[in-house]
């Protein structure tokens, strides 16, 4: 259930492709917090789309031979460890690729997608009025299933 940041060159994406990506990505990022399949972390993973003027994204070598795009998972500190983090970033380049319509190239990601985590510590995200922390996102999930 994270807050998830992607900031994009205007005109790298179609509109309807934009459009599938919170989606996409927010269930990547479920699957890999161990939460796939619970309406609650649906509801509770937002995605923002920043679309920046072409001129505002930049690389000091020069010209932009192709987009670059930055992704940034806000998420309670410990729900994802260094693996999954890791695997997390390969899927969202992959996600990314196959949204612009690029054949997957893990050489040339290296440059192109950039995938960052913020790690909250319990007590500092406060949803509404409530402390947000894993005991009690995991509490709801587990009674989420027991329902269905």
């Amino acid at each position: 259930m994270p807050i998830i940041d992607i900031e994009i060159p205007q005109g790298a994406l179609k509109d309807n492709v934009k459009h599938q990506l919170p989606e996409k990505l927010g269930r990547i990022a479920i699957e890999y917090e161990g939460l796939s399949g619970s309406r609650f972390a649906q509801e509770f993973t937002w995605l923002y789309i920043h679309e920046l003027p072409a001129t505002h994204v930049a690389q000091v070598s020069g010209e932009l031979p192709k987009p670059i795009y930055r992704v940034t998972f806000t998420t309670l500190e410990t729900l994802l460890d260094d693996e999954r983090k890791h695997m997390l970033g390969v899927d969202v380049a992959k996600t990314i690729y196959e949204a612009e319509g690029s054949k997957w190239n893990p050489e040339e990601a290296h440059n192109r997608v950039w995938t960052f985590f913020n790690d909250v510590r319990q007590g500092d995200w406060i949803a509404g009025s409530l402390i947000n922390n894993i005991p009690d996102l995991q509490e709801r999930v587990e009674k989420e299933r027991a329902a269905a």
